[in-house]
């Protein structure tokens, strides 16, 4: 088809639909009796081709200016589609309720929780707390919004493993927020999608009709919460990665998260996807070249890692910079290394029941009891970018009943407001771990090690009163040679030619002569 055709053809189009939204004299009595008669003269009576017509072809034949023939199809727009004006308090705001994530210090560095409508990604290593953070937020969405919930259910897709429901049965049993009237397992519904084509079409032909059948059953939870545990492991391969299989590779996700989006924005849920960690590698680059673009290794330590403690950005999220460009907010989960002994203060409060014919299991690897006395396992949590918060960081734990922040760890920011990353071509500085305009750069002390700087601190202060506060004890040398009954004259009775011959030097009387060059 030429584009002649193509054009005549949409013009056609455009003709139908307007001729179906208005009537031709309806919308040109609206018209003042000039305009009225600018057309009669030109011998136009078609509103549907008058709008469709341009200002100059309109001037041309009624034989008046270009503004004055805009003028008449502005009019004739107006009629067809009205300007409504609404004032903001009158129009509806969806997305302004939040999941809580059941500890509120974490619930404050997320912004106030979970927001509906937008995708979270919570990316981080093996054993860091992905899927117990999964599992933990999708009980406490069953909560009704009074307790800050979504009163809803949760749908959860596996990629490669099944539901941990005895883990869940674990949180469900500790958490001490969580209650059997308000939360049950029968709302977490679980499917396996094992490979793409699995996940696009359960994401395109299953999931919109089960979300809006849930919606219209009685007794049932609407579906609030959608968890993609995890997409990374979709694009395992042992292929050679060549371009075909990047360009297929951002085909996919790319229909991936415009499928998520579009479920987020017209059921409004809020869509987690959990993502792996690869390994980040600082790259030395010529300073001679000529070329002033950044490079895409320059650009990803901004929106791929985190700098807030020693070794977080050896690790980078997956799924490069396609991937990143889809979610709202991306939070990093990982393991510091380091332990800490917590008393019972520190400890957070958990409930102590059993679930009917339902057994607690053995101990869970890596999660705190309060029976043992073992240091404790220190994760950091940080938020790299959010669309509803600023990027914070902060320390937790993994516990029967979930996450949990330390009581006492506030969240730190790890970017100034007031400061904008500066990303200069071929450098390799690491981005500052923190920025505060009120203080001078320093290394930033993890608000679980402030403890031990404090205790460490009050040691030498009580130390060194103890010290002024007592008389200073007398040096072990000085007493020695005050207790030293030696004469002062016993170097003028010793002989020093017969010791200076005992040991086969000269005697004192000999001069020394200096070789001559």
């Amino acid at each position: 088809m030429s584009y002649q055709a193509r054009a005549g053809l949409t013009t056609r189009r455009h003709r139908v639909f307007i001729s179906s939204m208005t009537s031709n004299s309806s919308a040109i009595n609206q018209l003042t009796a000039w305009q009225r008669s600018l057309l009669k003269k030109g011998n136009l009576d078609d509103a549907s081709e008058i709008m469709l017509s341009s200002s100059q072809q309109i001037a041309r034949k009624c034989k008046t200016s270009a503004s004055e023939a805009q003028g008449i199809i502005d009019a004739l727009y107006t009629h067809v589609a009205p300007l409504r004006i609404r004032r903001l308090e009158d129009v509806k705001h969806e997305g302004n309720s939040t999941c809580t994530t059941g500890d509120p210090t974490l619930d404050n560095a997320l912004g106030g929780g979970i927001r509906p409508g937008m995708v979270w990604e919570v990316v981080g290593e093996s054993a860091a707390g992905k899927t117990q953070f999964a599992l933990q937020l999708s009980l406490f969405a069953q909560l009704p919004t009074e307790q800050r919930g979504l009163c809803g259910s949760t749908c959860y897709l596996t990629t490669s493993s099944q539901l941990p429901t005895k883990r869940m049965v674990q949180i469900y049993q500790t958490h001490p927020a969580l209650s059997e009237p308000d939360c049950d397992l029968k709302d977490i519904h679980t499917v396996a999608t094992p490979t793409i084509p699995h996940l696009i079409h359960v994401l395109s032909e299953r999931l919109p009709p089960f979300i809006a059948e849930q919606s219209k059953k009685a007794g049932f939870k609407p579906v609030r919460l959608l968890v993609v545990d995890a997409l990374a492991e979709l694009f395992h391969t042992s292929d050679k990665t060549t371009t075909n299989t990047l360009v297929e590779r951002s085909k996919n996700i790319a229909q991936i998260s415009a499928l998520l989006h579009a479920l987020a924005s017209k059921y409004q849920l809020a869509v987690l996807v959990l993502n792996e960690v690869v390994d980040a590698f600082d790259r030395v680059h010529s300073s001679n070249a000529g070329n002033r673009d950044i490079l895409y290794s320059e650009q990803s330590r901004w929106f791929s890692r985190a700098h807030s403690v020693a070794g977080e950005s050896k690790k980078e999220a997956s799924l490069g910079l396609v991937w990143a460009n889809q979610v709202n907010a991306r939070i990093l989960l990982s393991r510091t290394g380091r332990r800490r002994y917590l008393d019972d203060a520190e400890q957070p409060h958990t409930k102590r029941r059993k679930l009917d014919n339902v057994s607690s299991g053995p101990p869970l690897t890596g999660l705190v009891r309060k029976s043992t006395n073992d240091l404790t396992l220190i994760r950091r949590l940080s938020v790299i970018f959010s669309s509803a918060f600023r990027p914070v960081s902060l320390d937790y734990i993994v516990t029967e009943a979930g996450i949990s922040v330390l009581p006492g760890d506030d969240p730190i920011s790890t970017r100034s407001e007031e400061s904008t990353p500066r990303i200069t071509p071929s450098t390799t500085d690491k981005p500052p771990a923190v920025s505060n305009p009120t203080s001078a750069p320093c290394p930033q002390i993890s608000p679980l090690d402030i403890d031990t700087a404090e205790y460490s601190r009050t040691a030498v202060q009580e130390a060194s009163q103890t010290i002024g506060d007592a008389e200073p004890e007398e040096d072990e040398w000085d007493k020695y040679w005050a207790s030293d009954d030696i004469s002062a004259d016993l170097y003028d009775k010793v002989n020093l030619d017969a010791v200076s011959k005992t040991i086969g030097l000269r005697p004192s009387s000999t001069t020394y002569q200096t070789p001559t060059l």
